[in-house]
């Protein structure tokens, strides 16, 4: 058990983790079990962080925390999204050339504008957020966006077969993704359910286009879904909170 977890700490992050000698497929799969642990444990840095530079104004704070957000990853997931970016201006509809552009070093303009694009976006929000000191919403960001991703797993095909995910796609456990799926929605509706239908429109949305442009899913296009799933959370919060706070709408 605690070799999977360490092992999604290990793939998702640049925390320091136990390196083993040996890791099989499996462990691989069980890995993806903790993959919302381990956003958990992201969100709850982010708001230690945050919490650290509050005496600074919050354009600032909020600079800070996007800092540690993208480091604490190494930019994995924004790697991924700007792959995507890049198969899909450069694909022309065809999906094997999307691979093959997907899979190179370089980042082309797509890639570079969804990079700008996707910063500047969550750093605004992140003011907002901090503002209102959201900090339980801040916490929830990383564990939706991961839990958005590994659902794609049961119900996408894998079409990068010798990604660096294929091991965890083949040996996942179906039924502890839904569990987190399940807990995911609970947890959503109840702080609003117009976010949690949002939010699954969103999710649908980034699944179409996925599909449209390789064909199925990559370990690029599920760091994709992290990433803007984790915009449309913090988006749709932004939205709840000054609806709330200034119009009480909801």
């Amino acid at each position: 058990m605690f070799k999977s977890f360490w092992l999604a700490v290990q793939f998702l992050s640049r925390f320091p983790s136990i390196q083993y000698d040996s890791v099989s497929a499996q462990d691989m799969g069980r890995a993806i079990n903790w993959f919302p642990v381990v956003g958990g444990l992201i969100g709850l840095l982010l708001v230690v962080v945050a919490q650290l530079y509050l005496w600074l104004p919050s354009q600032i704070v909020a600079g800070m925390v996007l800092a540690f957000w993208v480091w604490s990853t190494g930019g994995l997931h924004l790697d991924g999204l700007a792959d995507t970016a890049d198969g899909w201006l450069s694909s022309s509809g065809d999906p094997q050339k999307a691979l093959a552009v997907m899979k190179d070093s370089l980042i082309g303009t797509g890639g570079g504008v969804a990079l700008v694009l996707m910063l500047i976006l969550k750093w605004t929000v992140l003011v907002v957020i901090i503002d209102y000191q959201a900090w339980l919403f801040l916490f929830l960001a990383p564990i939706v966006g991961r839990i958005a991703s590994i659902n794609l797993m049961p119900v996408t095909q894998y079409v990068s077969l010798d990604g660096i995910a294929q091991d965890m796609f083949l040996h996942l456990n179906r039924y502890v993704l839904w569990g987190w799926m399940l807990l995911l929605s609970i947890v959503v509706i109840w702080v609003n359910p117009y976010l949690f239908l949002g939010l699954v429109v969103v999710w649908f949305w980034v699944r179409w286009v996925m599909i449209s442009i390789t064909g199925g899913m990559t370990g690029d296009t599920a760091g994709a879904m992290i990433e803007v799933m984790e915009l449309a959370w913090l988006m749709g919060l932004v939205v709840v909170l000054i609806n709330y706070y200034e119009y009480n709408l909801f």
